[in-house]
């Protein structure tokens, strides 16, 4: 990931653009559904399986997410929906609600819900892209599942705090 920095929001604000600084615009769309998918957060063991039972849809989303998944992972999606103790694992918890945001998309369009717009956080900026078809299936299931895996192998391994400074105070 590319770091703005102060020197590339100056530039920004000043209404440049740089090496770093990216603007665009955006057409608004009135009246048209936004799919907005979330990062890690409100997940909760089983929380697939009722779904799985009740819509066809969402089940052969969820077989086609557990096989582009299982090249890049050492379980399968189906065996761990139900395992609270593998589900607290981040390198299984994140493809997994990755594939869940995916499903419950198949789902809404399978009923005449499609969206004007997708955007996402985190694992959810990953099943935006999917939805939107800028990724496909598998290339999405293999950039969470890589990401999940490192971040995985790193927990345990420092942390992560955020500071508040002004510009002045920062030293800079």
């Amino acid at each position: 990931m590319v770091s703005l920095g102060v020197d590339g929001l100056r530039v920004l604000a000043a209404g440049g653009v740089g090496d770093n600084v990216v603007a665009g615009r955006v057409a608004v769309v009135v009246g048209r559904m936004v799919f907005v998918f979330p990062g890690r957060g409100s997940q909760w063991v089983g929380m697939a399986r009722e779904l799985m039972g009740g819509s066809l849809v969402f089940a052969a989303r969820m077989d086609e997410c557990g096989r582009a998944l299982e090249s890049f992972t050492n379980w399968r999606l189906a065996d761990v929906l139900g395992d609270v103790d593998v589900l607290e694992r981040t390198e299984v918890v994140q493809p997994v609600l990755w594939a869940v945001m995916v499903w419950l998309a198949a789902v809404w369009q399978s009923l005449g819900v499609v969206p004007g717009a997708v955007l996402g956080h985190f694992r959810g900026e990953v099943a935006a892209a999917v939805v939107a078809g800028a990724l496909l299936l598998e290339e999405g299931a293999c950039v969470v599942a890589l990401c999940a895996g490192t971040l995985g192998v790193l927990a345990g391994c420092g942390g992560m705090t955020s500071l508040v400074l002004s510009a002045r105070g920062s030293g800079h």
